[in-house]
């Protein structure tokens, strides 16, 4: 088991470096700031909403009203829950040389290369983002499947902002994603079932 885990840890290290490390430009430096941000994604989450509310049926004003339980459910979850469950240290705080953008401070830093700072003091794993943006992406889909391919590729680069960013491993945001799936589907098919089978 130990020998598993530390084939985990490997891999998980390793994919971050590639991303965090690696595979950057200032091209990425340059958006994926804005692109993690939750406001950006508030506006046309937010027009989703609102089209879904006040200009289609029943059926869409309850989906729009039952959405705030997915992501009320996502979020107090992965941060009341699960991340003082598990207590994973951030990797900008453990990983020396992290390609870390400092929101406070608008900039991109190297940490430092003893690993003895701490950047972010909040918990790693699950990351809540990527549980929130997948959590919709999949209720939303399960009733409009149509919008599907927006709001998953919109969950996937988030997620990947957030490991680009130096604030989360690859395994913070794949938890945070399976979070975000059981989340939206244990309400939206009750929804589906009982309270809108016939629409």
């Amino acid at each position: 088991m130990t020998s598993e885990l530390g084939w985990l840890d490997s891999w998980d290290r390793g994919v971050f470096g590639m991303v965090n490390q690696v595979f950057t430009s200032s091209f990425f430096d340059a958006i994926m700031p804005a692109l993690s941000d939750p406001k950006m994604w508030m506006i046309p989450l937010g027009l989703l909403w609102i089209v879904f509310f006040f200009r289609t049926s029943r059926k869409g004003r309850i989906v729009a009203l039952c959405c705030f339980v997915v992501v009320a459910a996502t979020d107090q979850l992965a941060a009341t829950v699960i991340k003082p469950a598990v207590a994973r240290v951030r990797p900008c705080n453990v990983i020396p040389q992290t390609h870390y953008y400092d929101a406070d401070q608008d900039k991109w830093i190297y940490t430092d290369k003893f690993a003895m700072t701490t950047y972010k003091s909040s918990y790693s794993f699950p990351s809540n983002h990527a549980a929130n943006m997948a959590g919709q992406a999949v209720y939303w889909s399960y009733f409009y499947p149509q919008i599907s391919p927006v709001l998953i590729a919109s969950a996937l680069v988030v997620g990947y902002s957030r490991i680009y960013l130096g604030y989360h491993y690859p395994s913070d945001v794949a938890a945070g994603y399976m979070l975000g799936i059981f989340i939206a589907l244990i309400v939206a098919w009750p929804l589906r079932v009982w309270v809108l089978p016939d629409e």
